[in-house]
């Protein structure tokens, strides 16, 4: 133990030695001596723990060291805190600075059991991505780890989301060349409706005379044949007597369309049955 007690004394000395008093504070507080600045290169300015913004989760965690030796314990206490998109770690809740953080953006997190040997391997967790540094963590319950785990995924899956492959953006711009610069026509901006009478299709030729054969032979099957009952588009004026006439949205049960060629059917209307022009119907349930 004297031995030991010597090292740290020499430690302290050194530090002391090598900066100015007033700033020794502030060297130790920025980084614990087992970090290094961020693997990335992006280091985010000093900020008290209490002035985070936008904090999905904080708490205590334990924070495994970078490089833990037999003169140091492998895990220590840190205040942890995700805020926006990065992850922070304070010595306590009440630091005016971090000792260190990272940019969550590029990285994965999974539970690791094996990170430990004692009651609390099921309470670890890891934030990992290629070629930079790994961090690992214990919570308190493997409850805590999880709910932790689940955060920082949300966290990176929305990232992931935000970000538009090159390809997609090459291709959403390739098509903005293709525009016409034709000038367009105000009439063709609008659908034709079938309310508008003067767009009626012209009726072709009645057939000459309306057979009755088919008609009294279909007409037993009214109250269940729903795929032959039609409503009209248009209003139709019959030009002879064998015509039906009818208004837009009357409904018309079709009993024969044997001059399907013509352009016609055989209709029944309120009791009166005539021809009607198939282009001015249509099918009144979706069937």
């Amino acid at each position: 133990m004297s031995k030991l007690r010597e090292l740290e004394d020499e430690d302290e000395s050194e530090g002391l030695l090598s900066s100015p008093p007033d700033s020794v504070s502030l060297a130790s507080d920025r980084y614990d001596k087992e970090d290094e600045a961020p693997s990335d290169g992006n280091q985010f300015p000093p900020i008290a723990a209490q002035d985070l913004q936008f904090v999905l989760k904080a708490g205590y965690l334990e924070k495994r060291r970078k490089d833990h030796s037999f003169l140091g314990f492998e895990w220590q206490k840190r205040w942890c805190a995700l805020s926006r998109t990065v992850f922070y770690y304070y010595g306590s809740d009440k630091d005016k600075q971090q000792k260190g953080e990272f940019a969550l953006e590029g990285y994965t997190v999974r539970m690791n059991n094996t990170l430990r040997k004692d009651a609390k391997k099921d309470c670890c967790f890891e934030i990992s991505a290629p070629d930079k540094r790994i961090y690992q963590f214990t919570a308190a319950t493997t409850k805590e780890a999880e709910e932790w785990v689940q955060q920082v995924k949300f966290i990176i899956q929305d990232l992931e989301s935000s970000i538009i492959p090159e390809e997609e953006v090459e291709e959403e711009y390739d098509d903005v060349g293709q525009v016409s610069t034709e000038p367009i026509d105000d009439e063709g901006i609008y659908e034709e409706l079938p309310e508008e009478e003067e767009r009626a299709p012209a009726k072709t030729e009645a057939p000459r005379k309306l057979s009755q054969e088919n008609v009294t032979s279909v007409s037993e099957d009214k109250n269940t044949d729903y795929a032959n009952f039609y409503q009209g588009l248009w209003d139709c004026t019959g030009d002879v007597p064998d015509e039906l006439s009818f208004k837009r949205g009357d409904i018309i049960y079709i009993l024969s369309k044997e001059y399907n060629r013509f352009g016609w059917w055989v209709g029944e209307m309120k009791g009166t049955i005539g021809l009607v022009p198939k282009a001015y119907i249509m099918e009144m349930y979706d069937i």
